[in-house]
């Protein structure tokens, strides 16, 4: 064989064989299996499901860990306060358990930085609202009384998400979700590991 004609197919043979291991490490790194990687992910949320859907910034982190190829478990948390004029402050809280199944396989995306999930979770929620009002005394004069209130409630409850991640870096990207926990759409940084 003439020397002319192994370049060609020495290139052809280490393009293949790049796009093999290509192709593995992304089914590695997350692509299709999950398990055992580890996500992260802490974002704000835009809008709230406290008190009247308003108000506030909600702080949001997760933690999932792979079980299997497209299924992954973990935790979730969520936080926003709201101060209305000087006199009302409302604070919500969240936190629970959550799981996702990774639909790389199932849409056929051959990304390797792109990870597409959605799941379910059950979660404890809880709210506290202080006001404080100040009733002026006599004819509106001073020498009012100034009476606090304050009222608290919690309940166990479900929650739904629809998210993508897109990493930049192998361990490093954002995500965004969409559903119902502490806020309706959530935007931040993530974590692969």
């Amino acid at each position: 064989m003439k020397m002319k004609n192994l370049v060609p197919m020495g290139l052809l043979f280490a393009l293949f064989a790049q796009n093999s291991v290509m192709a593995q490490d992304a089914k590695n790194n997350g692509l299709y299996d999950v398990k055992k990687l580890s996500f992260l992910n802490a974002g704000i949320g835009l809008g709230s499901y406290g008190l009247s859907g308003t108000g506030g910034l909600p702080i949001a982190v997760s933690f999932e860990h792979g079980l299997t190829k497209t299924t992954s478990a973990g935790i979730a948390a969520g936080y926003v306060q709201r101060k209305y004029l000087a006199d009302w402050k409302y604070t919500y809280l969240l936190f629970g358990a959550r799981g996702s199944y990774h639909f790389n396989e199932v849409l056929k995306i051959t990304n390797p930085g792109l990870d597409v999930y959605g799941g379910a979770g059950l979660l404890y929620r809880r709210y506290s609202v202080k006001y404080s009002m100040d009733t002026g005394g006599v004819d509106g004069g001073d020498g009012g009384e100034i009476i606090g209130q304050k009222d608290t409630g919690s309940a166990i409850d479900f929650e739904l998400h629809a998210g993508g991640r897109y990493f930049f870096k192998e361990n490093f990207g954002v995500y965004a979700e969409l559903g119902y926990g502490i806020s309706p759409v959530q935007l931040g940084a993530t974590i692969r590991f």
